[in-house]
């Protein structure tokens, strides 16, 4: 949540109405997809937080956020501005097993984060993560990029493995400081040099190949995006398509929701873009203020994905072999798989 009214929080948990969920993005030929989403005040405990939701409408709004993630087909998800408390993605994770029709299929990270409302920094939310268990695993613990206490909860890192090739990578989930003052632009640049040194951190950082991730209530040219981009991270959002946007404030198209990936990580994207889950929607058929940010993976290549390749292989060109798979054609070029968009059979 950035700069609307806690009042209107309750409002539309209780106006949520069912809708047509919009078409995922192309993110080439991913086998992992990641996805990072601020819920906005997913709190699952009546009277425990922001908006003081009831029963019917965390209900609500957990079926629709449900919905929408099982509709996502992503692998990895991660989450900002949710209750700090442990079985509210397990609770979720739930959610979506029910809508998938399958047990046990999501499956949410344990943090031991338990953070009763703190009245001094007015803040109980957290950072995390629920993954497909038929597709990935987590890779040792759940670690938090700093240990400022306001903080600490809400910049989660977690390093990830593919089932089917055992190659590996680290999501860093983070939730910056709001508001646009001054003091609030300050602790954001606080916030990412935080990051960047929980990111130098061995200890916690058990794979090279890492992948920032979340709603850092910035834009490009906010002085903590450069403490990242000088660190060695590119924003995958932008290198895919240059009007990204995840946000809207007073008619105003924001990219404030980002994917930064370092080089290595860089090299085995096969797609970024945003998923207008919210702000395509009316206002009564959100679950959120904030749109998905999805990342396709393909672990293991070494080559950087053109994003002009994704729609421009030739298919008619000799020696490039040709399946079909889900009604989609699939051109096959030196061993890398691109997806032809626009073509299905």
């Amino acid at each position: 949540m950035k700069r609307s009214l806690l009042i209107c929080l309750g409002i539309a948990a209780a106006l949520i109405v069912h809708a047509a969920i919009p078409a995922v993005p192309n993110l080439g030929n991913a086998r992992i997809v990641v996805l990072a989403n601020n819920l906005e005040n997913y709190y699952i405990h009546p009277n425990d937080g922001r908006g003081d939701f009831t029963e019917d409408q965390i209900a609500a709004k957990t079926t629709k956020i449900a919905e929408v993630m099982v509709a996502s087909e992503a692998d990895v998800l991660a989450f900002c501005e949710v209750e700090a408390k442990p079985d509210v993605l397990t609770h979720l994770a739930q959610a979506m097993n029910i809508e998938a029709g399958e047990e046990g299929l999501y499956v949410a990270v344990y943090d031991g984060i338990d953070v009763d409302w703190d009245s001094y920094y007015n803040n109980n939310i957290k950072a995390g993560f629920i993954y497909r268990s038929d597709k990935v695993q987590p890779y040792m613990s759940n670690y938090q990029a700093t240990n400022v206490t306001y903080y600490k909860n809400t910049m989660r890192i977690q390093a990830w493995e593919e089932l089917a090739t055992g190659e590996r990578f680290t999501l860093s989930m983070n939730h910056f400081k709001a508001m646009s003052d001054d003091a609030a632009k300050n602790k954001r640049v606080d916030n990412a040099t935080w990051l960047m040194s929980g990111l130098s951190n061995s200890s916690k950082v058990k794979d090279p190949d890492i992948l920032i991730m979340g709603d850092l209530n910035a834009q490009m040219d906010e002085s903590c995006i450069t403490i990242i981009e000088n660190g060695g991270y590119e924003e995958q959002l932008l290198r895919f398509d240059e009007n990204a946007y995840s946000y809207i404030y007073k008619g105003t198209h924001e990219l404030i929701d980002h994917a930064f990936a370092n080089e290595t990580m860089a090299a085995q994207i096969t797609g970024a873009a945003v998923w207008h889950t919210n702000t395509s929607q009316s206002y009564s058929q959100r679950y959120s203020d904030h749109d998905a940010v999805m990342v396709g993976l393909r672990l293991g290549e070494d080559e950087p994905i053109d994003p002009s390749d994704i729609d421009g292989i030739d298919a008619s060109v000799p020696a490039v072999q040709k399946i079909i798979r889900h009604g989609q054609l699939i051109i096959i070029r030196s061993g890398v798989e691109y997806t032809i968009t626009g073509q299905r059979l």
